[in-house]
């Protein structure tokens, strides 16, 4: 009689699921994979962002170490240089030829600028990913004393909700030696 049991307490064990659990089971599966799937836009939209934000440093940077290179008296021809704007261009060289490249890496060649091929071939490794980010820099440059230049290059960029902008802004001080 015993052996009987066992049988029929086999053979109960091995019957498998039943419709019920599997269904319960594939609707919890369902949501959790429905809450991991809302992740992946939320994940892409921060590396976009984190990219953006990462080329904008990068392009401020380029421009202080730009900066650096120059004498110290023709630093204050760069105040107020906005890379969207033709007419900020300093007018003569060293400067104007800083200028345009500046231009050329933030937001490539755009309307009145008419950068040359030239130009463009030598800046072209400057790029992150071979592209510019169609950003805008503006350098201020001030004279906290006759032997100082404080340089200010400011980027900004559209911040995660609509409407909102965050400026990237690096700063550097000068000296005359």
């Amino acid at each position: 009689m015993s052996w009987v049991r066992g049988q029929e307490m086999l053979r109960e064990r091995a019957r498998g699921f039943t419709l019920i659990e599997i269904l319960i089971g594939i609707t919890i599966l369902a949501v959790g994979l429905l809450g991991v799937a809302g992740m992946f836009s939320t994940a892409y939209t921060d590396v976009s962002a984190g990219g953006k934000t990462t080329m904008a440093v990068t392009a401020a940077r380029q421009i202080i170490e730009d900066m650096r290179l120059l004498p110290f008296d023709n630093l204050a021809t760069l105040n107020g240089f906005d890379t969207n704007t033709v007419g900020s261009q300093p007018a003569a060289n060293p400067e104007r030829g800083m200028a345009r490249k500046w231009r050329y890496i933030v937001a490539g060649n755009g309307t009145g600028w008419n950068l040359v091929s030239p130009e463009t071939a030598q800046w072209s490794s400057l790029y992150t990913g071979g592209a510019n980010f169609g950003g805008r820099a503006t350098v201020t440059v001030t004279s906290p004393s006759p032997t100082l230049r404080l340089v200010t290059v400011t980027v900004p960029l559209p911040g995660r909700t609509q409407g909102t902008v965050l400026n990237i802004s690096l700063s550097t001080v000068i000296s005359r030696l």
